[in-house]
């Protein structure tokens, strides 16, 4: 999720009908550190999900966002990590999502912020969409644009980490969801993730989605 040198001018705005969604390529890059420390062999990983070592090494290279699903899960299935997405998301300096983090950080509250996001996102992944709705309390929904939801597994957990670990330090306050929802399944949630987000998560739903008590605003 890394914004790079882009500039945040407007809202993005939505690919046409036959284009790819693409993004910075932040968490495939995460992904690729995680790999080369491991020892595992990277470039038959990335050939495989249609990546090259060029387009990781290249920090202004843009990856196709179908891609880099891949490249999560076959790289889960190397590493033998079946929390990648959430290990990942947890771990890493939120500054590495760049400009776009500090467009959010500058925000007087959290609503502006979710706005920001809202808004902006799609400059760091056109694949997934934000939509914020706060009324009786703060829903935070995320779509797929382009790509298969089916095959997602790691990147979703990853972007829901990552966007409560940002509620958390934009607010200073460790936030708690009062429920989350995916549209994948697991068989419950792991004690690593439910000590982190400090709530269960309801897998097979037919949305992916954070929700915070009103209060939380």
């Amino acid at each position: 999720m890394r914004a790079g040198s882009g500039r945040l001018t407007g809202a993005s705005e939505p690919a046409h009908i036959d284009s790819v969604p693409s993004a910075t390529g932040g968490i495939a890059r995460l992904v690729s550190e995680r790999i080369r420390e491991s020892g595992i062999e990277l470039a038959p990983l990335l050939s495989k999900a249609g990546l090259t070592a060029e387009q990781i090494d290249d920090r202004n290279a843009r990856i196709k966002v179908g891609s880099q699903i891949k490249f999560l899960e076959f790289s889960a299935a190397a590493l033998q990590d079946d929390f990648l997405g959430f290990n990942l998301a947890r771990d890493f300096d939120l500054r590495e999502i760049g400009l776009f983090y500090y467009v959010l950080a500058s925000s007087e509250s959290l609503a502006d912020a979710l706005h920001k996001a809202e808004r902006y996102s799609r400059i760091v992944n056109e694949g997934i969409s934000i939509r914020v709705s706060q009324r009786h309390e703060t829903a935070i929904t995320l779509s797929h644009v382009g790509v298969e939801r089916r095959s997602d597994r790691h990147h979703i957990e990853f972007w829901l980490t990552t966007l409560v670990r940002l509620c958390r330090q934009l607010t200073n306050r460790r936030l708690v969801p009062s429920h989350m929802r995916v549209v994948h399944n697991r068989a419950m949630t792991a004690a690593k993730v439910r000590s982190f987000l400090r709530c269960e998560i309801e897998f097979g739903s037919n949305v992916d989605e954070i929700i915070f008590r009103k209060q939380s605003n």
